[in-house]
């Protein structure tokens, strides 16, 4: 565990960098939060270079040297942003308006809800994803009045599920040259894959994470509101002076809110009847006004009401008269559950091979036979 350090033996913060912004005071890091650690039984043990003191169980991160990390965080930022695109990631409930936001600001693509698997190690795959997103975009505007409910409710729900995932990356064609992580233990997936492929990580890493494998560790609490918004603020200023505000250009339409243009044939079939008519009278009467099509129409709606009642009440009738599909004991059931067969696949089966099932006897048979 980490000693008590003595008030002095904070090392002071320097101003002396290379950035056309202002950087906060010490005073503005400790108003955020940024020094509140993890409990001290939770933290680890790579973190302790990190650690000013312990207070009432809590590890004090040293905010000179969340600084000092920070500094070369920034500086590593504007250089990589200069050459190409960053990605930003944090998926925690509390930070996702955050890093949106920053993301959009910046010119940086962002993954907020769940890390997709393979997304750089395997981003061939992952483009196909991202191609059957924008084609879907295109089909809503280029208009899709010709297509019925039901095609656009599942157009609708494809999109929503790959928008969800992929909003942030959708344009993405190539691996950014830097990804920025939110909490380098809780993203340990994007960690680990930017590692694998090469990209440099720079990542928030609070007193319960490993600090050996991100390139740019900034030791400082990321559970806080206030301490995201104050750091992630700080890597899109960078991000954004790198690639002098040419980055991505984020583009946001909510298609699952798009109005559905009904067919012309659609909306003749709901007007020809009244609201008051049922499904079935409605069948009804289209079939007797079919077979009286050359009988004058003088009739009306109380008459063709009371028809379509009657033609509704004969057709019950005649399915009252039919015989009945009778059960199977539950003894039969509980047979063939443990037999493992269904009792559709039962019905199929020759009586001899029923019988050899152990609970089934003759009178089961019959019952499976007449189900």
């Amino acid at each position: 565990m980490a000693e008590n350090k003595s008030p002095e033996a904070v090392k002071p913060i320097s101003k002396s960098m290379n950035f056309n912004f202002d950087m906060p005071e010490a005073v503005n890091f400790l108003e955020a939060g940024v020094q509140f650690g993890h409990q001290t039984k939770r933290w680890n043990p790579k973190m302790s270079k990190y650690i000013y003191a312990d207070r009432a169980g809590l590890h004090i991160i040293d905010v000179g040297q969340t600084f000092e990390e920070l500094v070369k965080a920034l500086k590593f930022l504007v250089e990589a942003s200069s050459r190409g695109t960053v990605l930003f990631v944090g998926t925690k409930r509390q930070a996702r308006d955050i890093i949106k936001d920053m993301a959009v600001d910046a010119g940086a693509y962002f993954i907020i809800h769940r890390w997709v698997g393979g997304l750089l190690t395997n981003f061939n795959y992952t483009r196909r994803s991202l191609k059957k997103l924008i084609t879907l975009e295109e089909a809503f505007e280029a208009g899709i009045e010709g297509r019925t409910k039901f095609e656009i409710s599942r157009m609708k729900k494809e999109w929503e599920r790959l928008n969800r995932l992929y909003e942030g990356v959708k344009s993405m064609e190539s691996k950014p040259t830097a990804v920025v992580v939110l909490d380098a233990k809780y993203e340990k997936n994007a960690v680990r894959e930017a590692r694998l492929v090469g990209v440099p990580v720079v990542a928030i890493v609070d007193t319960n994470c490993d600090p050996d494998i991100v390139n740019y560790p900034v030791p400082g609490n990321d559970d806080a509101i206030s301490s995201i918004q104050l750091l992630f603020s700080l890597f899109a200023k960078a991000v954004k002076q790198g690639n002098n505000t040419k980055g991505v250009k984020h583009v946001f339409t909510d298609y699952s809110k798009y109005e559905v243009e009904i067919r012309k044939s659609d909306k003749d079939e709901l007007t020809k009847y009244p609201d008051e008519m049922t499904e079935e009278q409605e069948a009804i009467i289209t079939k007797v006004e079919s077979v009286q099509a050359k009988k004058p129409t003088g009739e009306g709606i109380l008459e063709r009401v009371q028809k379509a009642k009657e033609e509704q009440g004969r057709q019950n009738e005649q399915i009252a008269k039919k015989p009945k599909k009778k059960e199977v004991s539950d003894r039969v059931k509980s047979a063939l559950k443990d037999a493992k067969i269904k009792l559709s696949e039962a019905k199929k089966m020759r009586k001899e091979d029923l019988l050899e099932i152990k609970g089934i006897g003759p009178k089961g048979v019959e019952e499976i036979k007449n189900s």
